[in-house]
């Protein structure tokens, strides 16, 4: 599968999801959305949590893991049931420059593309690039770019899988200074 049809295919799930739950509308406590939320974990992070389980803990990271196998990221995504994991992978593959297809840069140094994962620190983890170790973080899928703005996919935002828009500068980068979120890394999508 070349880089243009898997980031494609990447972006196509994650708005299909963003339709499932009726643009944010639904919420996690809907009982409507159990399985969904059940599957999340299960398909993308491999953990077979149930019911409460599956509604109560943190499920960003099973999204993006859902999202990556589902369009077929294949063993090149390490699944996982914290942003912290693969965020970490992705920078090793970009400091090693081994052929793994997801790397992470600093904002400042690439262009955001459809396809990339755009990643933040949660409040009081003060996670950078060059942290290490499990942390609290959130990344989102971007699925569009206009102008100095990306459209970005993410769950468990504000309890539903919702759009949030990203400010660029007018090279392409996300513009730190126009966002309240403290973005540190892009992961690259070259599958």
């Amino acid at each position: 599968m070349g880089g243009s049809s898997f980031r494609g295919l990447s972006t196509q799930v994650a708005n299909d999801e963003l339709q499932k739950w009726q643009y944010g509308q639904i919420k996690e406590n809907s009982p409507a959305m159990l399985s969904t939320l059940e599957n999340y974990w299960l398909e993308g992070a491999g953990v077979n949590w149930k019911g409460s389980q599956a509604v109560n803990n943190p499920w960003s990271a099973a999204f993006i893991s859902y999202v990556m196998k589902k369009s077929g990221a294949g063993s090149d995504f390490p699944y996982a049931t914290a942003h912290s994991t693969y965020i970490t992978k992705s920078i090793q593959n970009r400091k090693q420059n081994n052929s793994n297809p997801f790397k992470g840069y600093r904002t400042n140094e690439v262009k955001v593309e459809p396809g990339d994962l755009v990643c933040y620190s949660r409040a009081g983890s003060n996670a950078g690039y060059d942290t290490t170790g499990g942390y609290t973080s959130h990344c989102d899928i971007v699925v569009s770019v206009s102008g100095n703005q990306a459209d970005s996919i993410g769950g468990n935002v504000s309890q539903s899988v919702s759009k949030t828009s990203v400010p660029l500068t007018a090279d392409g980068k996300i513009d730190t200074a126009r966002t309240s979120k403290p973005y540190f890394v892009v992961i690259k999508n070259e599958k």
